[in-house]
């Protein structure tokens, strides 16, 4: 399925102005710090007041000549920030619930054994190390089967063999699902194994690179 974007955003000196279309496939941008790659994000989210237009999967979620913006909670996404956010007075398998439907008990347990959580169910979101609380947030952002899927830099807190066990776990889960991915990441091996289109941003724009292109990171 088609989807796309035409934004325009400013933020302090940077302005953001950029335009893409892609289809359910992983796209992987990178970038230097401060070119826009994280606003980009949180204007796709609803978090940021871009002008412009977005389609996800035939509905538009802002076009901002007629005053439409649907609301963050309403567009059915999930994202990962990098300071993973928890309920800490919940345990890990709470949190994650508070993301999935009805029929997910299988959904849950398949996530949680792929991205080493089964055996954390139980404690408490306080008591996790930073890369456990990174992976309970990407659980939690996939396990609603979300209409896009955003994550800035959600595997920044892994140890380097637990990174390329997961972006395996996550390019199976992206293929059964046929869920857009957004992904922003420094990592040039997240580009070459992941991504189905790899954009650079620089100063605001963004531009298509090649995937045997690590220039960019």
């Amino acid at each position: 399925m088609k989807h796309d974007f035409h934004l325009s955003y400013d933020i302090g000196a940077l302005h953001l102005d950029v335009q893409a279309a892609f289809n359910d496939e992983i796209i992987v941008i990178s970038g230097e710090n401060g070119a826009g790659k994280s606003t980009l994000l949180r204007c796709l989210a609803g978090l940021e007041s871009a002008t412009g237009t977005i389609h996800i999967n035939q509905r538009c979620w802002l076009d901002s000549s007629t005053g439409l913006n649907v609301a963050t909670e309403q567009r059915g996404m999930g994202f990962v920030w990098p300071a993973a956010v928890a309920l800490p007075w919940l345990t890990v398998e709470q949190n994650i619930l508070l993301g999935a439907k009805h029929d997910d008990d299988k959904n849950v347990h398949t996530l949680c054994e792929n991205f080493a959580l089964h055996h954390l169910l139980g404690r408490r979101a306080s008591m996790l190390s930073t890369g456990e609380a990174q992976r309970l947030a990407l659980v939690r952002a996939m396990v609603g089967k979300p209409n896009l899927l955003l994550l800035d830099e959600p595997f920044s807190a892994q140890a380097p063999h637990v990174r390329r066990r997961f972006r395996a776990q996550l390019k199976t889960w992206q293929t059964q699902h046929n869920i857009p991915i957004i992904m922003v990441s420094h990592d040039a091996e997240d580009a070459t194994s992941l991504a189905q289109q790899h954009w650079q941003m620089c100063e605001g724009q963004l531009k298509v690179k090649n995937n045997d292109d690590t220039n960019a990171f």
